[in-house]
């Protein structure tokens, strides 16, 4: 359980017969837990944790039944998912591309893919002095 939450969250068996019997009790509970997640939640998180919970509750409002909203939101958290993991990959195979650039240790004892002779410029003209 997170440090965040200051409320006990009661257990599956109340949850379950809170729902059954008393929908606007459970609708109350879940959106006081949900809230006070959000609010006790890093500053820098609390728009991000926000706009996503109001996705949830509109998917969830639009959907004619628990179990449409519940497939609706399954589908958004799996397309996160892939979505993460996609840049996942992409990060891994950017990484593997170019050896020692992201380690801090760099290319100590590797030879170097790429030689270059470094030219130095100097002016046409030497620099006019007074």
């Amino acid at each position: 359980m997170s440090a965040h939450l200051r409320l006990t969250l009661p257990s599956h068996e109340e949850l379950s017969r809170l729902a059954r019997d008393d929908p606007p009790a459970y609708e109350a509970l879940r959106r006081e837990i949900i809230d006070d997640f959000i609010d006790h939640a890093p500053d820098k998180l609390k728009p991000r944790l926000q706009g996503l919970q109001f996705r949830i509750d509109n998917l969830r409002r639009l959907s004619r039944s628990a179990l449409g909203s519940t497939v609706k939101i399954y589908d958004l958290m799996w397309k996160s998912f892939v979505a993460m993991n996609y840049h996942w990959q992409e990060f891994v195979n950017m990484k593997d591309a170019l050896p020692g650039q992201c380690s801090r240790e760099g290319n100590r004892g590797l030879p170097p893919e790429h030689s270059a002779r470094i030219l130095q410029f100097r002016p046409l003209h030497p620099p006019h002095r007074e």
